[in-house]
């Protein structure tokens, strides 16, 4: 079965699987989630692709509405 065919047989049957199987499925997607923007950010870090904590903060409190 090739990755698309595996994705719909998943997404056609998913309706079947009982609390405990989707909630582990759902805690192993999320891990991996995860895991993947750590690899990227750490990537970022590595190409110096990154910017000083007082630029963010100044960046932040633009976002923040005027009284």
């Amino acid at each position: 079965m090739n990755i698309a065919e595996k994705r719909d047989f998943i997404h056609s049957h998913l309706h079947q699987v009982k609390e405990p199987v989707i909630n582990d499925i759902y805690e192993k997607m999320l891990a991996l989630f995860k895991e993947g923007m750590l690899d990227e950010s750490e990537e970022d870090i590595k190409n110096d692709n990154v910017i000083s904590h007082q630029s963010l903060k100044k960046e932040v409190l633009n976002w923040r509405p005027t009284k």
